[in-house]
């Protein structure tokens, strides 16, 4: 009974000791910097390039003021770029692909992954392929390019797939900026609502670095300004955003709106030379519109009542915004006046 005992531990023993050595040779097989996804030094990262396999394509570009652009064209979402250069740096392997998922594996990363390239300094230092997620969504398949296995990644302590961090739509990438000025750098909005002549006006900066204000209708000038309320003013057009493009509306309805005209036009211009210029339309009654019967009357709303779709000069697209928002820049100019601002909303007819 001892024998067998013994001859038992030591099968164990070298059971444990072949299966140590398997392991070793199995894991050397594959060199360490073909496993090596990790980008350290995200701070050096000053280009990405991202393409699919539908053909579209992402070059994002650190611009010398901190800011990223895509294809050289638009500014581009800074929570999107924090969050795929945090990916990046926290990349973890869980497990090497396999032989029986690996031919697999590879068939759908040819035909459906994320070619990422990574630049340092203007020099290519990481290439390498995102695909799919795994069965149980908390691991992500990825290809070092080089390597002669898929490996499976994720972040510790974070549940879920990476491959959402990792796309390569412009229209994704760009930041939805309607607005993006600093407020101290302005040196003239004008308004101008052909709804409402009476809330139209200029506004520019004078000489000893104060502003005037003066309403169209009339060239009346508001004097005085309540400073507090002009600050807060500026303020608006230092981060103001569309809410999506606006894909709700045919081509034919949009040829309409350019025929009626717009309801009211902002250009603003700043010291850097700097400007931006945004045509509003009212936004039809469609099949997303909330509210499209006035509970009053009983009568339909000739067009949406909460949203409106605009135009930004240089830009071919249409883009969805919300009147809550844009009530704020299209205010009465007697509100910049000292004391208590008046009631009245944006006029919708």
């Amino acid at each position: 009974m001892k024998k067998n005992s013994r001859i038992f531990l030591i099968f164990l023993i070298l059971a444990s000791v072949a299966g140590w050595l398997i392991y070793k040779s199995t894991s050397n097989t594959i060199k360490p910097e073909l496993r090596d996804f990790v980008v350290a030094d995200t701070a050096a990262v000053d280009k990405i390039f991202l393409a699919d396999k539908q053909g579209n394509t992402a070059l994002l570009e650190r611009k010398p003021t901190g800011y990223w652009t895509v294809n050289g064209k638009y500014v581009a979402r800074s929570s999107g770029i924090n969050t795929l250069l945090f990916t990046m740096k926290a990349l973890e392997v869980r497990s090497p692909v396999g032989k029986n998922l690996y031919n697999n594996t590879m068939k759908l990363m040819a035909s459906s992954s994320v070619k990422t390239e990574i630049y340092q300094h203007g020099k290519l230092v990481k290439t390498y392929y995102v695909g799919h997620p795994t069965m149980d969504n908390q691991g992500t398949f990825m290809y070092l390019e080089g390597s002669s296995v898929p490996f499976i990644m994720q972040i510790p302590g974070f549940v879920g797939y990476l491959s959402t961090r990792y796309f390569a739509s412009e229209k994704e990438w760009r930041e939805h900026a309607v607005f993006r000025f600093n407020p101290r750098s302005i040196t003239d909005i004008k308004i101008e609502n052909f709804v409402s002549p009476h809330r139209s006006f200029e506004l520019k900066l004078n000489p000893d670095s104060t502003y005037g204000i003066t309403m169209l209708l009339g060239n009346k000038p508001i004097t005085p300004i309540d400073p507090a309320k002009l600050k807060k003013y500026l303020l608006f057009y230092s981060s103001t955003n569309y809410e999506r493009e606006d894909n709700h509306l045919t081509k034919a309805q949009h040829d309409s709106l350019l025929v009626r005209g717009p309801f009211a036009r902002i250009a603003v211009n700043d010291a850097s030379g700097k400007n931006a210029k945004v045509d509003l339309y009212r936004m039809p009654v469609n099949q997303y519109t909330k509210m499209g019967i006035d509970a009053e009357s009983g009568k339909a709303f000739p067009h949406d009542m909460d949203k409106f779709t605009i135009q930004i000069a240089g830009d071919t697209s249409w883009y969805i915004c919300q009147y809550f928002h844009f009530d704020n820049v299209l205010k009465d100019p007697q509100n910049f006046y000292p004391g208590k601002d008046k009631t009245a909303s944006q006029k919708r007819d």
